[in-house]
C-alpha cells in the first residue's frame, strides 16, 4: 500500500533502522482500553463508544441450538480512546489535505479520497519527548502551549535528535487526569503549539502522537491556526491521540521500535489503534 503525506518519509531504510532498536524485547503498550469508560471526545460532537450484545450463548440455548456463541455490536466514533486521525478528519476553508473540496469527496459512506483504507502499517523509530519531565513537573498545566524551545530542551535532556521518518511521541502528563476526573481531562489540556509541530515536521517527523485527547492546547490559542490544521491539512501528518506514555517515561525510554496498525476502514476519518514501543 502506497503511503501518502508525511508517511512517505518512512521507507525500508527507516524500518530497518527501527527494527535494530528492539534489543531487549521489552514491549510497552501505549494504547488505552476501548470501553464506555474511555475518553469519549466533546459531548455532542462524537458518538460515544458502546458495546451491546447481538447474540448470546443464553439466547442460542433458548433457541434450541447445540452450538452456542456470543457476538457483540459496537458503535462509536473512531476518534475516542487511543486513535489516529486520518487526513480527511479536518478541513480548512472547505478543503482537506491535497486541496480536495469536501463537497466533492465526501459521500454517504465516507470519503472517496484520504480514507483510512489508504493508511499503511506504521513501523518506524518512535522517539519519546517527555516535556513534563524536562520541566520537572508531573504534568503540564492546562492551556500550556509546548514551544520549539520546549522540544529542544526535551531532546537535549534525552541526548537525541529527530530523524527523518520518526514518530514523535510527546508526553505532557495529562493522561493520568482522565482516571481521576474525566470531565476535567476533556475540558482543557496542554498541547503542542503549531510552531513547535512545524519545527518537528521540518526536522523530519512523519507522525505526531500525544497523551492528550487533542494535539494542541485547549482552549485553542488561535482557532485559525491549530496544530490539527497545520499538520493534517497543510502537511499531511497523521496525529495519534490519547497515548499512554507514563510507563516509557518512568523507565527513561528515549526511543524504540514503534508499531501502529490503523484499521483499514473504507472512507473513514480515523481509526482506533493499539500502538506499541519495543526496546
Amino acid at each position: 500500500m502506497a503511503a501518502t503525506g508525511a508517511l512517505t518519509r518512512i521507507g525500508a531504510e527507516q524500518r530497518r533502522a527501527a527494527l535494530a532498536l528492539a534489543r531487549t524485547g521489552m514491549v510497552y503498550d501505549l494504547g488505552l482500553d476501548l470501553g464506555e469508560h474511555i475518553p469519549q471526545g466533546n459531548p455532542g460532537e462524537f458518538v460515544p463508544f458502546q458495546l451491546t450484545w447481538r447474540t448470546t450463548p443464553e439466547g442460542c440455548a433458548r433457541a434450541g441450538h447445540a452450538f452456542q456463541f456470543a457476538a457483540e455490536a459496537i458503535t462509536g466514533t473512531p476518534h475516542v480512546s487511543t486513535h489516529i486521525d486520518g487526513l480527511a478528519h479536518v478541513a480548512a476553508d472547505g478543503r482537506i489535505h491535497g486541496g480536495h473540496e469536501v463537497t466533492t469527496v465526501r459521500g454517504d459512506h465516507g470519503f472517496t479520497v484520504a480514507g483510512m483504507e489508504h493508511v499503511p502499517p506504521i513501523v518506524t523509530r518512535g522517539v519519546v519527548l517527555d516535556i513534563a519531565g524536562a520541566q520537572g513537573v508531573e504534568a503540564l498545566p492546562d492551556g500550556y502551549e509546548i514551544t520549539t524551545a520546549d522540544i529542544r530542551c526535551a531532546l537535549d535532556r534525552a541526548d537525541t535528535a529527530i530523524r527523518p521518518g520518526d514518530a514523535v511521541l510527546v508526553r505532557t502528563g495529562k493522561i493520568r487526569e482522565f482516571y481521576a476526573d474525566p470531565a476535567a481531562f476533556q475540558r482543557s489540556q496542554p498541547g503542542v503549539g503549531a510552531d513547535a509541530a512545524i519545527w518537528l515536521y521540518e526536522a523530519g517527523m512523519a507522525v505526531l502522537g500525544t497523551d492528550t485527547t487533542g494535539s494542541e492546547p485547549v482552549p485553542f490559542v488561535d482557532e485559525n491556526r491549530t496544530t490539527h490544521r497545520v499538520m493534517l491539512v497543510e502537511r499531511g501528518v497523521h496525529l495519534i491521540e490519547n497515548l499512554f506514555l507514563d510507563e516509557v517515561a518512568n523507565m527513561g525510554v528515549v526511543d524504540g521500535l514503534f508499531v501502529c496498525l490503523p484499521l483499514r476502514i473504507t472512507g473513514a476519518t480515523g481509526s482506533w489503534v493499539r500502538p506499541v514501543l519495543i526496546t
